[in-house]
């Protein structure tokens, strides 16, 4: 802790020493509401010198060397403009702006072509006047983000994995709200491939979406369905309900999803022990799934200076899992035996309790956002397995699982003007709770009661300064980790584990000409989860077993990236070191090998490299984009007691087209091919869809009408094979992944959402 403080003391005495002159001050309208996003210009003798827009607090902050012939140029539209002189001080406290008289009935603005540009180490797209404010929804602007890829219907950042996602600073709990989000009420969606210390040691990349100033009062509602197949039937509706008086809101958000899945695969598992081992599995999974989902909360928008909510979230899941399992047996190449399974595994995930309080205010120069969070699941999974068997016994193993979780987290973060930029700072607590138990009458696995208990304690600091055409920002955040592991019928298992880490972050951004440029380190850390940490024995069939594996450790990341733009044109190359990486394995279970395991181990490490550039054009009503990627490691694992290289690089094009069509309506034609190559210690195939999509809107955009066809071609399956030393699984994907959707959504009396609870213990909601 001593040498923390020192860090710290010396990065802010660095900010410190930067002297020039601070322009300050905070626009507001008649009301005293401030004005997001207006622009405010310094003028030296009316020429121009530099430029900024205010926060959502109306805020900005510039700073010059000059001292002679400055003014403010501050406009908005709606709004007239407004010219200041420059205090002597620079602080100009609160400017109010008056309500243009010639305001136009109605203006008309023309879809241009996206723009996308570099800010700090961020790459943000603008969606506002774009063909991509025409997308539908949320989930629709992101899959055309720059550096968004989706994965089996699950959006990722190319070589980052999943991202935290936020909107207005909220961190977004389900996915279910990207759908809820019209693209055309969205400002600009930012994405950051290596977060700085203000974020968790576990956010590998962060999605942050800003939507445009909030319009109306009384009642408000989105309605939403959609309906279509994959194979089967699925559904997915929701109803989003708002009043608003003044500062004060109440909210309400109701869903209902339901549906079926059908997937059918095959396997081929081999074990190299005393005997060689081969199975060939032959699976055809059916899933019945249905949800609900109900939150209300309120936010009050007491003054200028201060906000407060607070939400309550209840969920209700169950899934219905039917399989039927075709083992096929040989040792040493002779037949070993058939077995025919039919499991019925079913899994309900309730009560699911959240609930989250925030405080955002502002006292004098110094700002404050204050969140608390309160998570607790019920999860029961209740499996069955009819086994008939060529050469033995009949048999029938049921198990029966509980899982109980909870976690209580709050984190502050306070933002400070000093210099010619900022310092933020704070601290973050989680605590967490899991208790597992498992039990069984099956004679070849044992019953379990276990728990795991971590506790997360962190402070941070991050100092953001401008020094002439150079951003610089440095970070710090420590974290102290005590993690405890008890089994109550096996002693010998228990382990307790502390963890004290200092995870640093610097980026610097500068442009030259038309080039935008951006340097960025970090340093972060990959927990597991609690389902990779739970040390439950599920039964797939006589020979094979899965569980997690409580001794895991975290994977320490080393990030280096660099980012430029030019134009329509971007780039980003990163080169990251992971230290114990986290991985799929399988290994014999039982002495003679017959038994194999699939789990989870620490490997030693693993280099990577990873690269992304594209561009976007115009040609009249046809607006295209395209997207080359590939990334690579330096891996290595033992296979059949040998050093086996997982190097294959996997690459990535992507080609996205919106045309605009008669009467207004838009027309989506999205390609992506991956190639085949390595990652961690799989081997996946390559892959490739083709997506096609219409949309209408009616009403001055009130309803909507989306028709989407995904993976037209069914091509969009992946086979992998899985090596390890003494096990070897190939798996080959038969399901059907075309799927066809039909969205209808209306809107009345949408406005931006006020809530500006940001939450605690973000990336600790996700290991649940």
């Amino acid at each position: 802790m001593k040498r923390l403080t020192l860090i710290m003391a010396a990065v802010l005495a660095l900010s410190l020493s930067v002297f020039g002159k601070d322009i300050k001050g905070r626009i507001l309208d008649v009301k005293g509401n401030p004005l997001e996003f207006a622009n405010v210009v310094l003028l030296q003798d009316s020429a121009f010198i530099t430029g900024v827009i205010t926060n959502n607090n109306g805020e900005f902050n510039l700073s010059s060397d000059l001292t002679t012939g400055l003014k403010l140029k501050l406009s908005f539209v709606g709004f007239d403009s407004k010219y200041i002189d420059i205090s002597q001080d620079g602080e100009l406290g609160n400017i109010k702006m008056m309500a243009s008289s010639n305001q136009l009935e109605e203006v008309v603005v023309k879809g241009k072509a996206t723009k996308t540009y570099l800010k700090g180490n961020s790459l943000i797209t603008n969606v506002e006047n774009s063909v991509l404010a025409n997308a539908g929804s949320a989930k629709d602007v992101l899959r055309q983000v720059p550096m968004v890829i989706e994965n089996n219907g699950n959006l990722e950042i190319f070589g980052k994995g999943s991202p935290t996602i936020y909107i207005n600073g909220r961190k977004i709990t389900d996915s279910q709200e990207l759908s809820t989000l019209l693209s055309g009420n969205i400002r600009n969606v930012e994405v950051i491939t290596n977060p700085s210390a203000s974020y968790s040691a576990e956010a590998k990349a962060v999605i942050r979406i800003r939507t445009k100033r909030p319009q109306g009062e009384g009642w408000s509602a989105t309605l939403r369905s959609t309906n279509g197949a994959q194979h089967n039937f699925q559904s997915a509706n929701m109803i989003n309900l708002k009043y608003r008086a003044g500062g004060f809101e109440v909210f309400s958000n109701f869903t209902y999803n339901t549906g079926k899945n059908w997937e059918k695969k095959s396997t081929e598992m081999t074990t190299f022990a005393k005997s060689m081992w081969d199975q060939q599995l032959s699976t055809v999974n059916t899933k019945h799934y249905k949800g609900f989902l109900g939150k209300v909360g309120f936010t009050w928008v007491i003054n200028n200076n201060h906000s407060i909510g607070a939400y309550y979230q209840n969920e209700y899941a169950k899934n219905e899992n039917y399989s039927h399992l075709i083992s096929n047996v040989q040792e040493n190449n002779e037949f070993y035996d058939k077995w025919e399974t039919r499991a019925d595994n079913i899994i309900k995930n309730t009560p699911r309790h959240a609930t989250n309080v925030y405080y955002n205010g502002q006292i004098k120069k110094l700002n404050i956002d204050f969140n608390a969070d309160y998570i607790w699941n019920k999860r029961v999974q209740n499996t069955t397995n009819d086994e008939i068997s060529q050469m033995m016994e009949k048999q029938n193993i049921t198990t029966y699982s509980k899982n109980k979780s909870k976690m209580l987290a709050e984190k502050l973060m306070m933002t400070y003007p000093i210099g010619k930029g900022v310092v933020k700072f704070g601290e973050e607590y989680t605590s967490s709770r899991t208790n597992n138990h498992f039990n069984t009458e099956y004679v070849n696995l044992d019953n379990t009661a276990s728990m795991i208990k971590e506790d997360n304690a962190a402070c941070f600091m991050e100092i953001i300064q401008q020094l002439g055409m150079l951003s610089i920002g440095a970070g710090l955040r420590y974290e102290y980790v005590k993690y405890d592991y008890f089994e109550d019928t096996n002693s010998k298992n228990n382990l307790s584990r502390t963890y004290h880490n200092i995870f640093p972050s610097f980026n610097a951004a500068t442009r030259l000409g038309d080039v935008q440029m951006s340097l960025s380190y970090s340093c972060r850390v990959e927990r597991p989860t609690y389902s990779n940490l739970n040390a439950n024995v599920s039964y797939m069939n006589r020979m094979t077993y899965e569980s997690g594996n409580p001794r895991l450790q975290p994977t320490k990341l080393y990030n280096l990236e660099y980012m430029a733009a030019w134009k329509n044109y971007f780039a980003q190359v990163s080169y990251s070191y992971f230290d114990n990486p986290i991985v799929n394995t399988t290994k014999p279970y039982s002495d003679d090998g017959k038994i194999t395991i699939l789990t989870y181990e620490n490997f030693k490490q693993k280099h990577f490299l990873q690269a992304f550039m594209g561009s976007q054009f115009k040609f009249g009503a046809w607006q295209p984009r395209i997207n080359v990627g590939m990334f690579t490691q330096w891996f290595d694992i033992p296979v059949n007691g040998k050093d086996k290289s997982m190097n294959k690089p996997i690459g990535i094009l992507q080609w996205q087209n919106a045309i605009h069509l008669p009467i207004d309506i838009w027309l989506n034609i999205d390609c992506q091919w991956t190639t085949s190559g390595n990652d961690r210690n799989i081997y996946v195939s390559s892959s490739s869809y083709v997506n096609a999509k219409l949309y209408k809107d009616f009403y001055k955009k009130k309803l909507s009408f989306t028709l989407e066809a995904r993976d037209v071609l069914n091509n969009s399956r992946q086979n992998f094979t899985l090596y390890n030393n003494a096990v070897t699984v190939f798996q080959k994907n038969f399901s059907d992944m075309r799927c066809v959707m039909f969205t209808l959504q209306y809107n009345f009396n949408v406005s931006r959402e006020r809530y500006r609870g940001t939450g605690a213990g973000n990336t600790e909601k996700k290991r649940f």
